[in-house]
Order: structure tokens, then sequence, then C-alpha cells
């Protein structure tokens, strides 16, 4: 459907609308003026407008039931205007029980095409109703405003700005000023964390140099201290023993063992890798499970048999509750009297053959388990079986095992070489004494390790963390600068975007900036005159009505008519210059309803002929 931006109300006709019975037609012009007494129907002509092309009545208000006339079955409105380019369009709507009907130019439209056309709701009865706006949309007109508002370039805000601020922001991406403080102030508070993080290494570095003094000369003492007393241990160790003779005695029966060990001791060997062998064999054997080979099976009977218990109970329920007037359930009729028994004989037939058939399925499950029962039995028999006998194999190993060990003499110098090597490794030392020895080795290892590290610590050089801390210092000045220019800049594009707001005699707030931050506040303030919209008498809040409806008119592009009521209450309307069609509606007590156009309207086609 082609956007109308533009158009002239030319003629109405409405019946079953509110007061008006029968069918009643009007002719409009620009300007149009309807007088007539209280209850006479003008406020009816702009709910008409309003519902022809919304849906909704002039304030927007919901229950369209009672814009029907009570003595009418059928509602209808015709709305007859001209476009932007001269072109007549009639738009009919049509609400008959509860179907409505809408046409344009004889076509059928939804009300979705109406809002293609005409813009949406909230828009057209902005302009329409110079009320509607602060009266009915109140904090939601603020959205309403934002979403027409034009938008601001980057370029245009920096034009408005001084050479400097210009120069400051100039590569600066700004798509968003409040992002864009936010993560300046970020990096702020990042830098001044680092900085007291600095400081603290500082003051750690200075510690921790009087720590390193202080640690060095403690594992100094301790290094000599350790090393003293391993030197004493060490030199009563071997005092008075022949180490080279030791030596060569454990060289000499490490060849005798080498040999007895292959004196003829195979059976032994033989019989120890058989016993090995046979006691792996028991273990496994008695991890062995028994594995039903009947699983499955089990698992279906049981699956019948639950399945027939769910169908034999909901049966006997059926049956039960059963009563004339309910539906039969396998032939879907209802059941009478006369066929109540014929049915109830049905179902206790199906109950008997359900019960019969669980039956049989339970005396299979039952023989299968029976069977697994005695399979199981078996299985663990012949698994005590195979254990009794293989015990007893392992019994008469282990005894030839035992008489070859006897035979041999491997086990023999094995001790003697037992002896000797710890005769070696101890000296006259006691067991605690030789235990205190590698405890000192031990721990003088780690002191000259630490040792080490201290002196390679010592050797780096320490951080230059007064050079750290200006340099952040420094960055925190030119960001703190970058924000007060952000802040600048913040204000401008915000006088700049709701400059389109500018009205003669109204104000409307949508955002206050911050100074202390630049950041913009939510606040959505209306004032005429700089007065409050609550505390204005009805003449000035159509003043200041008239005044948003030109507005949205600016905003939108859209120049529809204006439909002013209650003109009684209103002196001029000096402060509006008015860019489209006008009505005034006023009351003229005890007078009939007159709608008079006071400049005729004639379409494009009239014109030419």
């Amino acid at each position: 459907m082609r956007k109308i931006e533009r158009f002239q109300i030319t003629g109405m006709t409405i019946s079953g609308f509110k007061s008006y019975r029968e069918p009643a037609e009007f002719t409009f012009g620009d300007p149009t003026v309807i007088t007539g007494g209280n209850g006479q129907g003008k406020s009816s002509i702009a709910d008409a407008i309003a519902f022809a092309v919304t849906g909704l009545p002039f304030f927007g208000e919901r229950g369209i039931d009672r814009l029907h006339n009570e003595e009418s079955p059928e509602l209808f409105i015709s709305l007859r205007f001209v476009d932007g380019d001269g072109a007549p369009h009639e738009l009919t709507r049509t609400r008959q029980r509860d179907r409505m009907t809408i046409t344009y130019d004889g076509y059928m439209v939804r009300q979705t095409d109406l809002w293609e056309m005409f813009g949406e709701r909230d828009v057209f009865l902005s302009i329409l109703n110079p009320l509607y706006f602060i009266e009915e949309l109140g904090d939601s007109g603020k959205n309403l405003l934002e979403r027409y508002l034009p938008a601001v370039s980057h370029e245009r805000v920096l034009e408005q700005l001084s050479p400097e601020l210009q120069l400051a922001l100039k590569n600066e991406e700004i798509l968003s000023p409040d992002v864009y403080l936010k993560n300046l102030r970020a990096e702020i508070r990042e830098l001044e964390e680092q900085i007291i993080y600095w400081n603290g290494q500082k003051d750690l570095a200075a510690t921790q140099g009087q720590e390193h003094d202080r640690a060095k000369g403690e594992l100094e003492r301790r290094i000599a201290d350790l090393d003293a007393e391993i030197k004493s241990l060490e030199a009563r160790q071997y005092d008075g023993i022949d180490t080279k003779e030791l030596e060569d005695r454990l060289v000499e029966l490490s060849n005798r063992y080498s040999e007895a060990l292959q004196d003829g001791r195979a059976e032994a060997v033989q019989a120890q890798e058989k016993l090995r062998a046979l006691r792996e064999k028991i273990d496994r054997r008695r991890e062995d499970q028994y594995q039903s080979p009947y699983a499955e099976m089990t698992a279906v009977l049981k699956a019948a048999v639950t399945e027939l218990a769910k169908r034999y109970n909901e049966e006997v329920t059926t049956y039960r509750s059963f009563a004339p007037g309910m539906v039969c359930p396998t032939c879907r009729r209802p059941v009478t009297d006369e066929t109540l028994p014929e049915v109830q004989s049905c179902l206790k037939k199906g109950i008997a053959e359900i019960l019969t058939a669980g039956k049989e399925q339970r005396a299979k499950l039952q023989e299968l388990k029976e069977l697994d029962q005695k399979s199981a039995g078996t299985f663990e028999q012949f698994k005590a079986d195979d254990l009794s006998k293989w015990e007893a194999e392992a019994a008469e190993l282990e005894k030839e095992c035992a008489e070859a060990k006897e035979a041999g003499q491997a086990e023999q110098i094995q001790a003697e070489m037992q002896a000797l090597t710890a005769e070696l490794e101890y000296g006259r030392l006691k067991i605690t004494e030789y235990d205190r020895l590698r405890e000192c080795r031990e721990e003088l290892t780690r002191c000259k390790a630490e040792q080490s590290a201290l002196q390679s610590m010592a050797s780096q050089a320490a951080p230059d963390f007064d050079a750290r801390i200006g340099e952040a210092q420094e960055r925190i000045g030119t960001l703190k600068r970058k924000i007060a220019s952000a802040v600048v800049y913040l204000s401008k594009r915000a006088e700049l975007t709701f400059a389109p707001l500018k009205m003669n005699r109204v104000e409307i707030s949508l955002y206050d900036v911050v100074k202390t931050t630049g950041e913009l506040k939510d606040v959505f303030k209306f004032t005429y005159n700089g007065r409050r919209y609550d505390r204005l008498s009805l003449s000035e809040k159509i003043r200041a009505g008239m005044e948003v409806s030109e507005l949205m008119k600016r905003l939108t592009g859209r120049r529809y008519p204006v439909f002013v009521d209650n003109m009684e209450s209103v002196d001029d309307l000096n402060n509006v210059r008015s860019t489209g069609q006008i009505i005034l509606a006023k009351c003229v007590s005890k007078t009939p309803l007159q709608v008079r156009p006071v400049r005729p309207i004639q379409a494009a086609e009239q014109k030419a002929a």
C-alpha cells in the first residue's frame, strides 16, 4: 500500500455509530467549523474519523461495543478524502455483529494495510487529537518521539565545537558517547588500581631487601653448622673398617649366588610359575558371575503382564462406571436402558479375555523364573567344584616349592650379602646416627639451593616503580581531559538531537545531561510557558496540544487533519501555525448540529475540469 503523507477530508457518512442511528452526511473544508449544543454529536464525528483509520475512537480507548448505536445492528462509516496529489479516495469501515470489514477505494484491506498507509496508531491520533499525546500516551510518548528524531552525525557535532575540542576528538570513535565515557572511566579505574599495586610492590621490594639480607645471613650460618656435623659423622662412620675387603667379599658372594640360582633348580622355578598361573586361574573363576540366558524373554513377559494388568483395570473401571446415556466405546453410539445389558455383557467378555491372557503370560513368566533359578544353581555348583579341585592342586604345588627352597643355598648367600651391604652402608654408625647423616645431607642440599636462588634474585635489577606510577598518572590526566571533552561533545549532541523538539511555547525534555559525568539521564518533562501540564487550563492544554500535533507532523512528514474539540474554551490559536486541514468543534448552547466548510476542498480532477 502506498504511503499517504498528506490528505484532507472532503466528506463523511455515518450510521449506526454512537448517537447517529440513521445515515448522516457531512461535507468538510479547510477549515471546517462544527457547532451545536451538548449531545448533538460533535465529538462523535471526531471518534468516527479516528475509528475509520485506526479502529479506535478519538482518545484511543478500547471497547468497540460502546461505539454501536443501541438501535442499529450495523455500524457504517465512509470517510472521503483527497491525498497530497489531489486524488480522491474513500475509506469505509463496517461492523455487523462481531465481523469488521474495511475497504479502500472498493478493495478489501486489513488494519495492517492502513497502518502502512497512515502510519502507526499513536502517530495518527497524536496528529488528529491535540490532547492525545500528553493525556493518553504519557511517558510512553517519549519512546514515540525517540523513534522519529533524526540521527545527528559525529561530523555535525564536531562542527559545533571549538577548534581545540575538534582537534582533541578528531580521531576518537564516539559511536555511543555513553559507552565511550564508560570505557574511559573503566581505564582510569584500572590505572588507579595499577598505581595502588605498584606502590604496594615498591613498599614490598624495600621490605624484601631487608628480609633478603636477614635470610642470607641465616642460610650461611646454617650451611656451616650442617657441614661441620656431616664431617664429624663421616669421620666416625668407617673408622677402623677395611671397606676394600668388604667390597671384595661382596663380589665373591654375588658370583656364588648367581651359580646357586643356575644350579639345577629349574624344577623349583617351574613349580613357582605353575603355582602363579593356577592362582590367577582360581581368582578369575571366583570373579565369574552367572549370566541369565532368559533375561530378555523375562523382560518381555513382565512388560506383557504389566500391560494386560493396566488394560484389565481400565476395562473394570469402565464397566463399573457405565450407565445409560454414555457412549459405547466400541460402536460409539449412545447407550440406552435397553442396550445397557448387551453393552455390559460385551465389556465383561473383553475383561474375561484380558484376564485369561494375563494368567497365561504370568504362568509363562513363573516357568521362566524357575528355569533361570535351576540354571543359576547348576552354574554355582560347577564353579564350586572347579575351585575345590584347583585349590587342592595349588596346595600340592606350594608343597613342592617349599621343598625346593629348603634344598637350595641361594637364600643363605643372599642373607650374607644383605648383611655385608648394611655394614658397608652404615659402618660404625647406629641407625639413628645414619638417619641423621642422611637428613643433614638433604637439608644441606636444600639450603644451598635457597642460597643460590637468593643470589639470583639479588642480581636482578628491581623494576622502576616510580617511572611506572608516573606514566600511569600522566595517562589518567590524558583520559580525564578526554572525558571533559566528551562531556562537552555529549551536551552538544543532545542539544542537536533534540533541537527538532523545539516549539513555540511548549517544551519537551527527554534527557538531562549530568554535568559532572556527561551522562544522559532519562526524564520526560512537558511544560507550556514554563508551567506543568497538569496545572494548565483546558484552553492552555488545547494550545499546547496543537503545538505537539504540528511537531508530530514535522517529525513524521505526515500532514494530516487536526480536530480541535471544545473550541468554546479557546480565545485564539495564535501560538500555532497549522500546516494541514483543521476542524474546529465548538459548543453553542441549545442549537442543532451544523458542519460548515469555511473553504471547500476540490479534487484534482474537479480543478482540471
